[in-house]
C-alpha cells in the first residue's frame, strides 16, 4: 500500500452505494446460499408472523460492502479479515437502501484497515444494519483486471441442501452442534455478483466496480453463510438473525470443500435469545487452525398461532354451553323476564322461574317450557327478604344441585313521581327491589357458583340511567345503584370465573310500561333512530348471549339495547 493510498483511507474517508432488493434477488440469494428459510421465502408463513410479510436475509444488503468503489484501491486486492454486523430494523422486498461506510482506524502493520458501516433504509431513514469490516489489502496478481459482465448461473455454494429445522427453546437450551459443508465455485461467484448488479441497478460505475478483480469475493460469501446456519439449523424457521462478528485466520480458497459450524454457548429463556459460537474448517483437514471464527445470536421467534379448525370450532364455539346448566332468572313471570325464561330453557338450560305474586303467570310458563320438552320450576321469593331468598336458593339446589346462571331482572314499577312529591319511602322500595334484590340473591348464589367452577351473572339495568326521563328519580336512583353493584361484582370474581354483566334495554313493549300514554310512546319510538321499541325477544337474545360460552371473556361490561338511541359509545 502506497503512503497516497494510506492518505486517502486514513484522510476522512467514508464513500456508500445505493441499491434495491428485489423478490427476484430474495429467491437468488436463497437459491445461492440455500437459506430458505420460510420467513424469507414462504409469504404465507412470513404474513402470521410479527413481520406480516417476508423479510429479507440479513446478510443479503451486508453483501453489497464489495462494491464500495472507496474500499478499493487499483492495483491491490481487498480481503476481508474481520466483518461484523447488527441487524436492527427487518429490510422487505422493494426497500431502497444506502450503504454508508467510514474509516474507524487504520492499523501499524502495513495493508491492514478497519472501517465502520451502517446500512439506511431512504425513505424512512432508519438504521436497518450497523457493523464493522476490517480489509487487508495485497497486491494484484498478474492477468487480474477486468471481465465480463457476470451472469447468474443458478448455482448454490451448499454441497448438499440441508433440512430446514424449527427449533424451539428446549432443543437448544442444552447446547447443540450443527452445520453443513460448503464450496466457493466460479460460478457461485458470478453468480454472487450478478445478484448484486442487479440490486445496484447496471449503473455507471457499478459495472466497473463489479468487473474489476480487486476484491476477494470467497471470504464475503462464506460470511453470508451464517445466515443460511440461522435460518436452517441453528434454530432454523423460527429465527430472527440478531448479529454476528468473525474474523479470518486464512482465505477462503476457491473450488475447496469446507464446513461451516455453529456451536450453542449460551440460550436465555427469559429473552429467547441464543448465542453459538461459529467456525469455518477445510474439510480435507479439519483438525488444522480454523480459517474463520467468531460467534452470532439469534432470536427464537414464537411458532406462527394457528387458529382453530372448523372442528374445533364446531365443538366448542357453535353451542351456547347452556344444555343442562340452571338459570335462575327472577321477576319472571311476565316481560322481559318470562321471555327470558323461555328463551334460556329452549337453549336447554334448566329454567327457575321466579315469582312474588304471579304465581298462575309463573306455572303457566313452566307449562310451556315443559311442553317443548324443558325442564323448569315455579318458585315464590320476594327478593327483598334475604330469608325468602335463601329458601328459594335452598329449593333450586335441593332440585337441580347448582345454579349456574342468574338474571336479576325483578323490578318494582315504573311509575312516574315528580320529584317534589316524592318520599323516601318510594325511593327506598324502588332500591330494594332492584338493588337489595339483586344483592340478597347474588350473596346466595355465588358461593353454589364458586363451588361449580364458574358462572354468569346479567343485572337488567336502563338507559333511564344515563339518560334520564323526567319525573323517574327513584327508579333512576335504584338503577344507578345496579350499576355500581355490577362494577364491584365483576372485579371481584372475575379470577373465579364468575362473568357479571349489565344488559341495558331502552323501552320496551312489556306491561312495565302500560301505564304510559299511547301517544307518548309512539313518540318516543319515533324519535329511536330505528323507529321503533325493542322488542321483549331483542332483550332477551341479549341476555342469553352473556349467560352463554359465547361471553366466556366478556365481564364488567353492559350491551344496549336500544336501536342506536342514545347513549353512544
Amino acid at each position: 500500500m502506497t503512503v497516497d493510498d494510506r492518505m486517502h483511507i486514513e484522510a476522512g474517508f467514508a464513500s456508500s452505494v445505493q441499491f434495491r432488493v428485489s423478490e427476484q434477488m430474495v429467491a437468488h440469494f436463497a437459491a445461492l446460499t440455500g437459506d430458505r428459510s420460510a420467513l424469507h421465502v414462504n409469504e404465507s408463513f412470513a404474513r402470521r408472523s410479527s413481520y406480516r410479510q417476508p423479510v429479507v436475509h440479513g446478510m443479503l444488503p451486508v453483501a453489497f460492502l464489495c462494491l464500495v468503489e472507496g474500499l478499493r484501491l487499483d492495483g491491490m486486492v481487498a480481503i476481508p479479515v474481520s466483518i461484523s454486523g447488527r441487524f436492527t430494523n427487518p429490510v422487505h422486498p422493494g426497500d431502497q437502501l444506502e450503504l454508508h461506510v467510514a474509516r474507524r482506524r487504520t492499523s501499524g502493520s502495513i495493508g491492514d484497515s478497519e472501517f465502520e458501516y451502517w446500512i439506511e433504509q431512504i425513505t424512512s431513514g432508519a438504521i436497518v444494519t450497523k457493523g464493522a469490516i476490517g480489509l487487508r489489502y495485497r497486491p494484484a496478481r498478474a492477468g487480474q483486471g477486468a471481465s465480463d459482465a457476470p451472469q447468474y448461473r443458478d448455482s448454490c455454494l451448499l454441497r448438499t441442501l440441508p433440512t430446514v429445522l424449527n427449533l424451539r427453546p428446549q432443543d437448544v437450551s442444552g447446547g447443540r452442534s450443527d452445520g453443513f459443508e460448503f464450496e466457493v465455485t466460479g460460478e457461485a461467484m458470478e453468480s454472487f455478483l450478478a445478484l448484486l448488479e442487479e440490486g445496484a441497478g447496471r449503473r455507471g460505475s457499478t459495472m466497473n466496480v463489479i468487473g474489476r478483480g480487486d476484491f476477494q469475493y470467497a471470504n464475503l460469501l462464506a460470511v453470508n453463510l451464517i445466515s443460511t446456519l440461522v435460518g436452517t439449523r441453528l434454530p432454523g424457521d423460527s429465527a430472527t438473525f440478531l448479529e454476528f462478528a468473525v474474523e479470518f485466520a486464512a482465505e477462503v480458497e476457491v473450488d475447496t470443500a469446507f464446513r461451516l459450524e455453529g456451536a450453542v454457548r449460551h440460550f436465555s429463556r427469559a429473552t429467547n435469545v441464543m448465542k453459538a459460537d461459529v467456525s469455518v474448517r477445510a474439510v480435507r483437514n479439519p483438525a488444522n487452525d480454523v480459517t474463520m471464527g467468531g460467534k452470532l445470536a439469534a432470536l427464537l421467534n414464537p411458532a406462527p398461532r394457528s387458529m382453530p379448525s372448523i372442528r374445533e370450532i364446531k365443538a366448542l364455539a357453535m353451542e351456547s354451553g347452556l344444555r343442562g346448566k340452571v338459570a335462575l332468572v327472577t321477576g319472571a313471570s311476565r316481560g322481559i323476564g318470562e321471555t327470558t325464561a323461555k328463551l334460556l330453557a329452549l337453549h336447554g338450560a334448566r329454567v327457575v322461574v321466579n315469582y312474588h305474586r304471579g304465581g298462575e303467570d309463573a306455572s303457566r310458563i313452566v307449562k310451556e317450557i315443559e311442553a317443548e320438552g324443558g325442564s323448569a320450576i315455579a318458585v315464590q321469593a320476594d327478593v327483598t327478604s334475604l330469608e325468602q331468598v335463601r329458601n328459594m336458593v335452598g329449593r333450586v339446589k335441593e332440585t337441580y344441585g347448582a345454579i349456574h346462571v342468574l338474571v336479576n331482572n325483578a323490578v318494582r314499577n315504573y311509575k312516574p313521581i315528580p320529584f317534589l312529591s316524592l318520599g323516601w319511602d318510594e325511593v327506598q322500595k324502588d332500591l330494594d327491589v332492584i338493588a337489595k334484590g339483586t344483592f340478597h340473591c347474588c350473596k346466595e348464589v355465588v358461593p353454589l357458583m364458586l363451588a361449580a367452577g364458574g358462572g354468569k351473572i346479567i343485572n337488567i339495568s336502563s338507559v333511564a340511567v344515563e339518560n334520564p326521563p323526567s319525573d323517574q328519580a327513584k327508579y333512576v336512583t335504584a338503577k344507578s345503584a345496579l350499576v355500581g353493584l355490577t362494577r364491584s361484582l365483576a372485579a371481584d370474581f372475575a379470577s373465579k370465573n364468575i362473568q357479571v354483566n349489565l344488559v341495558v334495554p331502552s323501552f320496551v313493549e312489556t306491561d312495565l310500561i302500560s301505564h304510559v300514554q299511547e301517544g307518548f310512546r309512539k313518540r318516543i319510538a319515533q324519535d329511536n333512530p330505528m323507529g321503533r321499541h325493542a322488542t321483549p325477544i331483542e332483550v332477551a337474545q341479549a341476555i342469553v348471549f352473556l349467560a352463554s360460552s359465547h361471553a366466556s371473556f366478556t365481564t364488567g361490561q353492559k350491551i344496549m339495547v336500544t336501536g342506536g338511541g342514545v347513549p353512544f359509545l
